[in-house]
């Protein structure tokens, strides 16, 4: 069983997803890679989450949450080198 915001979740996390790899590949957004790898794995989360409605609930439950520990811990990282390189400016 799934339920309809899990699927809108999904569907929007889709858009911002496309929306970003467009704003990458035009140069719009800085080359973060790190940042790149932590959306995803929201996405798969999302994922993760609608698919555990149609089947093997225990394990895609599981990887839908560690996806989000993953993704944390890419944004952390992120952030970090982020301002590292800041600080390297000054």
């Amino acid at each position: 069983m799934f339920q309809l915001s899990e699927i809108l979740n999904l569907i929007f996390d889709s858009i911002g997803l496309v929306v970003i790899i467009a704003l990458y590949q035009i140069g719009m957004i800085p080359r973060y890679k790190l940042l790149f790898i932590a959306f995803l794995f929201v996405w798969l989360s999302s994922v993760f989450t609608v698919l555990e409605g149609f089947f093997l609930p225990d394990l895609l439950n599981f990887l839908e949450h560690f996806s989000f520990l993953l993704s944390g811990v890419f944004f952390l990282f992120a952030v970090r080198v982020y301002f590292m390189a800041k600080q390297d400016l000054v």
